[in-house]
C-alpha cells in the first residue's frame, strides 16, 4: 500500500482536484480539462536519498531532469528555507506531449534523509495565468 501523507494538502488553484495517484506519487492534483494536448498538474513526492546531502541531492536532480526532460531550459533556481531546513525552488521549461512548451515550477527539501518535493506542471502560455495560485499552493504544503 502506498505512503499516504499524515499533513493535510495544500490549497489547490481554483477549479482543481485532487485525484488519487500513481504508484510513487504522494499527491496528484489535476488543473480543469483545456483544449490543448496537456493538463496542467501539481504532484507532491517524498523518496528517501540515502546518503546523499542536500546539494548532492539537487545536483543529481537537475541532471536527471536534463535527461528525462527533451528541451529541458532551466529559468531561475533560488535558496529557500521551508519547515527550517535548506530548500529551494526551481523553474523550468521543457517539451511537452506533442512539442506542447511546459512550464515547471517546483519546490524541494530534505527532512531526514526524504527529498520532499511539490510540483506544479502547466502549458507555458498558461503560466502567467496560474502562477499566483501555485505559489499559494506552495505557501501552504508542509513536507513531512
Amino acid at each position: 500500500m502506498q505512503d499516504q501523507p499524515t499533513t493535510p494538502p495544500p490549497t489547490l488553484p481554483d477549479g482543481w482536484e485532487w485525484v488519487d495517484p500513481p504508484e510513487g506519487v504522494r499527491l496528484l492534483a489535476l488543473a480543469p480539462a483545456g483544449t490543448g494536448t496537456f493538463r496542467a498538474n501539481i504532484t507532491v513526492t517524498a523518496q528517501t536519498n540515502g546518503d546523499l546531502g542536500f546539494r548532492d541531492w539537487q545536483v543529481g536532480s537537475e541532471m536527471a531532469l536534463v535527461e528525462m526532460l527533451p528541451g529541458y531550459t532551466p529559468i531561475d533556481l533560488e535558496r529557500l528555507t521551508i519547515a527550517g531546513q535548506e530548500a529551494g525552488r526551481r523553474l523550468a521549461m521543457y517539451d511537452g506531449p506533442g512539442g506542447a512548451a511546459l512550464t515547471m515550477e517546483q519546490w524541494f527539501v530534505d527532512i531526514d534523509g526524504v527529498g520532499h518535493t511539490l510540483t506544479a506542471t502547466v502549458p507555458t502560455g498558461d503560466y502567467a495565468t496560474w502562477a499566483p495560485q501555485i505559489d499559494r499552493t506552495a505557501t501552504t504544503w508542509s513536507p513531512a
